[in-house]
């Protein structure tokens, strides 16, 4: 005979790479593909907002503009690097202010002083620009020394009059184009890597990003193995207050952090006590938490006093597999803004998303291919993971309190990512409807010896007019036990088709709001392992979180076919 319904109650927390939950925290999921957590409850999801057009390079003076390749934020203008048909085959520099949505012209762009565009797909070394005084100066591996270009030069001095020029530093020169800049201490630090040689981190002088006075300013790392990217970092000092450093990475093999200044003799480097790094320059990104980046299994943390993390999410408590399983490390792309660390990967072993949920449902999300291009994002307020999402995220830009975002094969075009709704969300992203995907890991185990039966269960939501969510229980082969629709109750309300004031803004609220759903199933579910799946078209008002549900141990062994 059955034992009484059991309670069990299965509350979102993160997504997690787990395939059983019997040793998770309860609140491990499958996927929470396009869901983001809701601000206002703990472990309550709403849907992502899409991204949107900011602007069209190629529509806007840029003749056949196809790919940006890297981009910097200086206030309200994005300045950065894109190929066009202008000097084919070639990169040129723009600038784009936001606030006023008007390109800034740059004068001097010639065939002779422009980078070779870099390919589209596969390892890469990705092109970098930053802010050094008064110049933004852009390591591109398109630069290949010819002619004395070394390295880009955008000179903003005055901002209405912009102006290009390739070079090498003077007096001492840098003996290879660079792999990397980066602004430590008001200098500009270059990472070279020279073939057949001694890879060198050489310092300019203060503010003069393009002049090394003395031979001297350069820092060798110990040994050959190329420097792969930096970044700065402030670290707690122990007497209070902050010591600032700038961390290099040496691919997987190791991380230096440099202080001081050799102005003052205080310059010093030393490595830090963590034999990992990163072979995805993209990937790093500074955060009230300290630098985020992709290690060979998964993602880790330097914090504030130089201590490496442990792989975010290690042990199926969150996101490490797609790390682990990146075909092109260097192709990873990485932002962060406003305690949201997002990272798009090409994961090896992806599978599709939804199996056994609609044809169309599971297309969305890259269905029915091995490989798959997949967007993680990480909260570090809430400490959990999302996703996967489906932006295909090529470039990422903190602005504001937003992202500015590339997509993969979108041409030259600029979108807005915002990482919490607002009332002007949409959920059309580059012509296509986001739909999401709401999936438990597979449930914890009774450790019986037997099957297990559920009849009653109910999932919190929050509905929208005119949309249904479909509820299917999988079992441990992907395959659906059964399926049910949650539907919503009254008409979305549509623009131009009501009478101001008189309508709500996601149709009718009554029966709609934040409320436990019955899945009212067509027969018991009988399983020893199983996973639920909610999904549909992401809406604004939509909200997802706790499922109940009454677990029924059965007296007999399970089922064997």
């Amino acid at each position: 005979m059955p034992l009484p319904g059991t309670p069990l109650v299965w509350s979102p927390h993160t997504a997690a790479d787990t395939l059983d939950a019997s040793s998770n925290s309860a609140g491990a999921m499958a996927n929470l593909a396009n869901l983001i957590p809701d601000p206002t409850t703990r472990n309550l999801w709403q849907c992502r907002p899409a991204a949107v057009k900011v602007t069209d390079l190629a529509a806007n003076g840029f003749a056949g503009a196809s790919f940006i390749s890297c981009w910097v934020n200086v206030g309200t203008r994005v300045y950065g690097m894109v190929s066009t048909t202008r000097n084919a085959g070639r990169d040129e520099p723009f600038c784009y202010d936001v606030l006023t949505q008007m390109f800034v012209p740059i004068a001097g762009v010639t065939a002779a002083n422009s980078p070779i565009s870099p390919a589209t797909f596969g390892n890469w070394n990705p092109p970098h620009m930053e802010l050094i005084g008064s110049k933004i100066i852009v390591a591109h591996p398109g630069f290949t020394g010819a002619a004395g270009a070394f390295f880009g030069v955008i000179d903003v001095l005055n901002p209405f009059a912009l102006t290009w020029t390739a070079t090498n530093t003077a007096p001492t020169a840098l003996v290879f184009p660079p792999q990397w800049v980066s602004n430590f201490n008001g200098r500009c630090w270059f990472l070279v890597n020279p073939p057949n040689s001694q890879p060198a981190a050489y310092f300019s002088d203060v503010l003069l990003p393009t002049q090394i006075t003395n031979a001297n300013q350069i820092l060798t790392l110990d040994d050959n193995d190329p420097l792969t990217c930096s970044m700065g970092l402030a670290l707690s000092n122990q007497l209070g207050g902050i010591i600032q450093a700038l961390i290099i990475f040496k691919g997987v093999s190791n991380i230096y952090q440099i202080t001081g200044d050799a102005a003052f003799g205080t310059l010093a480097k030393n490595t830090l006590n963590v034999a990992t790094g990163t072979f995805a320059p993209n990937s790093v990104a500074s955060s009230e938490k300290g630098l985020l980046f992709l290690a060979p299994d998964g993602v880790r943390l330097i914090d504030f006093n130089a201590k490496v993390s442990d792989p975010i999410g290690k042990d199926g408590e969150g996101i490490t597999v797609p790390f682990i399983s990146i075909l092109v490390p260097s192709r990873a792309a990485a932002a962060y803004n406003t305690g949201v660390y997002r990272i798009q990967v090409q994961n090896g072993v992806a599978q599709a998303i939804g199996s056994g949920f609609s044809s169309g449902f599971s297309s969305a999300f890259g269905g029915g291919g091995p490989v798959q291009q997949q967007e993680w994002w990480y909260d570090t307020v809430r400490q959990c993971w999302s996703g996967p999402h489906t932006t295909k995220m090529s470039l990422g830009l903190a602005y504001q309190n937003s992202f500015l975002i590339t997509i993969q094969n979108a041409g030259a075009i600029i979108f807005k990512s915002d990482p919490v709704q607002s009332f002007t969300s949409t959920f059309v992203e580059n012509g296509v409807p986001l739909t999401y995907a709401w999936q438990t890991a597979y449930l914890p185990d009774t450790d019986q010896m037997a099957e297990n039966c559920i009849i009653e269960s109910t999932l919190y939501m929050a509905l929208v007019s005119g949309q249904s969510t479909i509820v299917t229980a999988l079992n441990q082969d992907g395959v659906p036990l059964d399926q049910v629709t949650i539907a919503s109750s009254g008409a979305p309300t549509n623009w131009n088709q009501f009478n101001w004031n008189n309508a709500n803004w996601n149709g009718a609220t009554l029966g709609n709001s934040l409320y436990p759903r019955q899945m009212e199933w067509t027969a018991p579910l009988v399983f020893r392992r199983m996973s639920l799946l909610a999904g549909g078209l992401s809406a604004q008002g939509l909200k997802i979180g706790r499922l109940h549900m009454k677990y029924q141990v059965l007296g007999y062994l399970q089922q064997t076919g």
